[in-house]
């Protein structure tokens, strides 16, 4: 319901108006037996869809009309000046910057309920226009947002891509000049470390093509039975080869957990294998890294716990986010689609991840 303030200082007319526009309108007016310059002041600090006034009120509290006025825009506020003189006009340095409209006593009430309405459809315009203005700036703030992860996302991948391929563009030069030299052991040395690469390489396109299905909702997810302690166990040893056994991890598989759930290995591999990569990445050598799997109400919960570098607290809120990383992950490699990637696998799974530092 749209509201209407009254600041008419006439009370026979301020009656008379309330009576008139109560069933349609919700009515602000000054209370009578209060000081009617305190009470204006006061439903002028409150949100109003239309005013009427009279001479009075405006010889009384002007100002803080101009005030309101100015306050709101660019948002339409209509003030209508109620007088009984049929010859005002809008000339005067009173008036002109305030009124937008003149209702001249006596008046048909349906006279007056038209042009309250054509006002309050303007002010319905103007908000509405407001509305569509903040709307479009947010399509452009965020358009802006997606063009710097763009950019950004082209400098990390380009990064990334150039390691890879320096190490393959030198070991196969190194094979093109030597290869009919080089003794069995070097060439399988050399070819090992072109399939790294390569795999390097493959798994980067692989993030970034999740990614894509992701947005474009083609994710898939096929869960299966699995005996989940010995998926564990085989990923520890895949992960600690990988590392050169450089930390130790403590795997804990609680007794009470059940050994088989519907669970979509290849994504809970993608996500425990990215969890463990990480902590063994950021952590020191011979460090500890907690790997805990439990089972409360129904729930699986995985728990992955290192003696790392740590995450700042101001990173926190957007270390899920696509392509972002950590501020203190300089000299790290990584393209920031990891823990994006991870979230999006536990949520096929209706799960949720935490982080703590």
């Amino acid at each position: 319901m749209k509201s209407i303030l009254l600041l008419i200082d006439h009370k026979k007319n301020r009656d008379m108006l309330c009576q008139w526009l109560t069933k349609q309108y919700q009515i602000l007016s000054p209370e009578e037996e209060k000081d009617f310059v305190a009470e204006g002041k006061r439903l002028l600090a409150q949100t109003f869809d239309l005013c009427l006034l009279d001479f009075g009120a405006i010889l009384k509290l002007r100002q803080q009309m101009l005030a309101k006025r100015e306050a709101v825009i660019p948002i339409f506020l209509p003030f209508i000046f109620f007088t009984p003189q049929q010859d005002i006009g809008l000339s005067t340095d009173h008036l002109e910057p305030l009124i937008d409209d003149i209702v001249h006593m006596p008046i048909e009430k349906v006279e007056l309920q038209t042009k309250l309405r054509v006002l309050l459809r303007s002010r319905s315009y103007s908000l509405q226009l407001k509305t569509v203005q903040e709307e479009l700036n947010q399509a452009l703030s965020k358009e802006k947002e997606l063009n710097q992860l763009k950019s950004r996302f082209v400098s990390i991948v380009s990064h990334e891509f150039r390691n890879p391929l320096n190490g393959i563009s030198g070991m196969t030069q190194i094979l093109k000049a030597y290869g009919d030299k080089l003794s069995p052991e070097k060439k399988t040395e050399i070819l090992a470390g072109l399939q790294r690469n390569v795999t390097k390489m493959t798994e980067l396109l692989d993030d970034v093509l999740t990614i894509s299905r992701k947005d474009m909702g083609k994710l898939q997810f096929n869960p299966a039975p699995l005996e989940l302690e010995m998926f564990c166990r085989g990923l520890i040893s895949e992960i600690q080869i990988v590392f050169n056994h450089k930390q130790v991890i403590n795997f804990v598989y609680q007794e009470e957990t059940k050994k088989q759930f519907d669970l979509d290995s290849k994504l809970l591999h993608h996500i425990l294998t990215n969890l463990l990569s990480n902590a063994c990445k950021y952590s020191p050598k011979n460090s500890v890294i907690d790997f805990e799997v439990s089972y409360q109400n129904s729930e699986i919960i995985f728990t992955v716990r290192d003696r790392g570098i740590g995450i700042p607290s101001q990173d926190l809120p957007k270390l899920f986010d696509s392509f972002y990383r950590a501020s203190n992950s300089e000299g790290y490699q990584g393209t920031g689609l990891g823990l994006a990637i991870v979230k999006q696998y536990v949520e096929l799974h209706q799960g949720n991840i935490t982080v703590e530092s």
